[in-house]
């Protein structure tokens, strides 16, 4: 084999990511046999407020496995080099406070924030709550990426947020620590004795733990229970308010109350500078720092999304026209621009108060630091419901905190040393943060030098991910648009066929081609590898724009990449399946009428038996005609076990057929599992 093609192949096999076992350690190694080099490249390890240069770093797939100076460190004939000369070489960003979605790479968005974090350089997420049900889909996702199947940034991750009111915290913790998540997050809503519960269960099992400041239990009772990270600044500012903490509500209304609590008491601050809010905080945020400081008790900085309330509610006409708007969650701005939107309602009638709160915010920023209050670069992006962009929003939080007294490495380190080392309590693994030898290759190549100035990370050369390498070029692609498409995988139990793997791969109205036909190429990977099917396997539904197939068996447990070809364009979607369970196929009731009756009315009441699941389960009724065409649905509804049919629906001297379908969600993209009972037939008489 030639050294050009030597080249190529190897370049392809990291671009594309190494199937390799991601566990593997690295003492052993071969420089031979390691596949990328920065060669000459001014290095910002993050040891030290420095740039060491000239240097040459060698990768081999997920790891660092040697570093030096360009004269010292020999470069292996096969492996892929980037010319680093004149450029400069850092660890890659975490985003320490974020939220996942289930619907992250199913048409929710325009493009997959997988792809938005990494374009920007942020290969660590931390998930402070998945959004969709079940919450496990980021563990499923970090083993899909793991495994090169899924593109994306090192995934950590709580369960779901025990937000409160809530029965038994401890079987929450046990249920989450049992199925493998990284924290428990507790929330603003929880009572001091459901917080306490939970907190001695995360002790007992040795689990981190974060979140918010429950209104009823104080920052001083969190932080002598032991939880061990706070999510927001701001959680400590809402602090200072003076409320009633026995108040007898419960969920959100705690929110508007405290809310207005506070506007009332900060009504004759709103127009201070941060001087003077200085001087009239003073004792407070001396006695909040002391307090996390003896306990050495981390903090998520999240000021961009002060940063962004300001924009929305009285920069309006800036905030619609920013570059990266074209990213944001699929109906947003439509919501933003019916006065819908969380902040506009939030701040009705007291929409200055948001420039008080970001004063207040940045001021608490600064005392921290100054403090030496371990801080942590976070967004709060991913929700879609706040106008944050995930991956463009790291970038606008490292320019708040160089704004407000930290230096550029000291912003960088909150999202890379830092960050870490917070891992590391979590997992037990400080592995990246940082460029040493054994660390996770997660690099950000630049033009510029960053600790000068953290913009100088905006729009990288390239960044490397666990080992993937993507360049400009490529990372340009990740941002735009493919095929619109939605990918579902679900399991279902048939009366008549037994269990079935169901899957459906739906077309956005937005490709212009001709279905099916423009579709050339369909393929399915799931957590064991691809499929054996091929596009030809599918059945095509036109009205539902929908490819259709059902294979035997159940799916296995884990993430389902569904990738769909045209000439010009590709589409990607995922659907992760949690649990198999396998629900009752439903039994007509023969107390009205039998399968092929004959009907005296075109309003009949149609009933079935009740089946027995451990789990909340909603039923869906549909109505064919004589050629099979369905004519009517209802919604999936919980514990439905009758239905009379409306009028106009049927007709004298007609036959038609029912069925009932029963699944574990009311949500179509939340399905995983399915049952479907035969088809019943009935007539109208004339």
């Amino acid at each position: 084999m030639n050294r050009k093609l030597s080249l190529l192949l190897v370049s392809l096999l990291f671009v594309y990511g190494c199937h390799q076992d991601k566990a593997k350690e690295y003492p052993e190694y071969k420089i031979s046999n390691v596949g990328i080099a920065f060669k000459n490249v001014n290095l910002v390890p993050m040891m030290a407020d420095k740039i060491v240069k000239a240097q040459t770093v060698l990768v081999k797939d997920s790891k660092i496995v040697a570093l030096g100076s360009v004269n010292d460190v020999k470069i292996p004939e096969n492996a892929m080099v980037i010319d680093g000369t004149g450029s400069y070489l850092m660890p890659g960003l975490a985003d320490m406070h974020m939220h996942t979605g289930h619907a992250w790479q199913n048409w929710a968005w325009p493009i997959s924030p997988l792809n938005l974090y990494l374009a920007n350089g942020v290969t660590t997420i931390r998930d402070f709550g998945p959004n969709g049900s079940p919450a496990d889909h980021g563990l499923h996702w970090r083993r899909a990426i793991g495994k090169g199947y899924l593109e994306g940034p090192t995934i950590y991750t709580c369960g779901k947020i025990l937000y409160g009111p809530i029965d038994d915290p401890a079987k929450e913790v046990e249920i989450q620590k049992a199925k493998g998540f990284d924290f428990i997050k507790f929330y603003s809503f929880l009572t001091k004795e459901e917080f306490n519960k939970g907190m001695a269960t995360v002790k007992r099992l040795n689990m981190y733990s974060a979140g918010h400041i429950p209104y009823r239990v104080g920052l001083e009772d969190v932080l002598s229970a032991g939880m061990n990270e706070i999510a927001h600044i701001e959680e400590l500012t809402w602090e200072w308010i003076d409320f009633d903490r026995n108040k007898k509500l419960q969920g959100f209304s705690w929110i508007p109350y405290v809310i207005g609590t506070a506007f009332q008491q900060y009504e004759g601050y709103k127009e201070y500078d941060i001087e003077k809010l200085k001087t009239v905080f003073d004792k407070r945020i001396y006695e909040t720092v002391e307090k996390l400081l003896v306990f050495k008790t981390p903090v998520c900085t999240t000021l961009v999304v002060d940063d962004v309330i300001i924009q929305k509610l009285h920069y309006t006409d800036a905030f619609t026209q920013r570059e990266e708007n074209k990213y944001l969650y699929n109906g947003y701005l439509e919501n933003f621009r019916q006065g819908k939107e969380k902040h506009q309602m939030l701040f009705k009638g007291e929409e200055d108060f948001a420039h008080f709160k970001f004063r207040i915010d940045k001021l608490l920023l600064m005392e921290l630091k100054k403090a030496g209050v371990p801080l942590l670069l976070a967004t709060d992006a991913g929700t879609g419901g706040m106008g944050l962009v995930p991956g463009f929003s790291i970038h606008d939080e490292l320019r708040i905190l160089t704004e407000n007294g930290l230096t550029p490495y000291e912003a960088i380190a909150a999202g890379t040393v830092n960050a870490s080392k917070i891992v590391e309590i979590m997992t037990g693994k400080d592995d990246f943060g940082t460029i040493e030898i054994g660390k996770r290759a997660d690099l950000i190549f630049l033009k510029k030098n960053p600790l000068e100035n953290v913009e100088n990370i905006r729009n990288p050369l390239g960044v490397m991910a666990s080992g993937r390498w993507y360049d400009q070029k490529t990372l340009q692609k990740m941002l735009s648009p493919g095929i619109p498409t939605i990918g579902e995988i679900r399991h279902v139990n048939r009366s008549h066929t037994g269990q079935k793997t169901q899957i459906e791969i739906l077309v956005g109205k937005d490709f212009s081609g001709r279905l099916p036909n423009d579709i050339t190429k369909i393929v399915v990977t799931g957590p064991n590898g691809e499929l054996p099917i091929v596009k030809s396997d599918f059945k095509y539904i036109p009205q539902l724009r929908n490819f259709y197939i059902e294979i035997s068996g159940p799916p296995d447990i884990g993430t389902y990449t569904f990738t769909i070809y045209s000439k010009k364009k590709v589409g990607f979607a995922t659907d992760t399946q949690s649990m198999n369970i396998i629900i009752p196929t439903p039994v007509l009731k023969t107390d009205t009428f039998n399968n092929g009756s004959v009907l005296q009315t075109t309003t009949p009441t149609l009933s079935w038996e009740a089946v027995k699941t451990q789990n909340p389960v909603y039923y869906r009724l549909d109505i064919f005609d004589h050629s099979r065409n369905r004519i009517h649905r209802t919604s999936s509804i919980k514990n439905m076990l009758s239905y009379t049919v409306p009028k106009g629906i049927l007709k004298p001297g007609q036959t038609y057929f029912w069925k009932i379908r029963i699944s574990d969600s009311d949500q179509w993209t939340q399905e995983q599992n399915r049952s479907s009972s035969r088809l019943w037939k009935f007539s109208t008489k004339i």
